[in-house]
């Protein structure tokens, strides 16, 4: 073989071979946490767009698309509404915070919320399991 031959194939051969063994993109879709989840004050309705939260006073948003990465992990913005008892008085603002919202899911998930100073969880959630919700009235 020639001197001017093998030098690209070599070259190739590397690149091939580093292309391989180097880990996938941590962003990318991942399915199997969408659905419905739930566990102790907290519902968790994800789909491959975003997502909703109910907690036992408030409720959320996850903005998406929602992504994993190699260790079935996601964190993704949104916002988070507190609640309170009684009625809601005509004209009272809303009391919204934006949210960051980080999980890890396996056969369960842990999910821990940072909404404006306060950090909320971790909640333990469960796929399908009925939700364990006290709202506020």
């Amino acid at each position: 073989m020639s001197r001017n031959l093998a030098r690209p194939l070599a070259t190739g051969a590397a690149f091939m071979l580093v292309s391989a063994c180097a880990p996938t993109s941590p962003l990318l879709r991942d399915a199997s946490v969408t659905g419905a989840w739930g566990g102790e004050h907290v519902r968790l309705q994800l789909t491959p767009a975003g997502g909703a939260i109910d907690y036992d006073c408030a409720h959320g948003s996850l903005a998406g698309p929602l992504r994993t990465d190699g260790e079935a992990r996601f964190v993704t913005t949104g916002f988070h509404v507190r609640e309170h008892g009684g009625p809601i008085r005509e004209g009272e603002p809303v009391d919204s915070v934006p949210a960051t919202y980080s999980a890890r899911s396996s056969a369960r998930m842990t999910l821990r919320v940072v909404a404006g100073t306060d950090t909320l969880g971790p909640f333990v959630l469960q796929r399908d399991a009925t939700p364990q919700l006290y709202k506020c009235l």
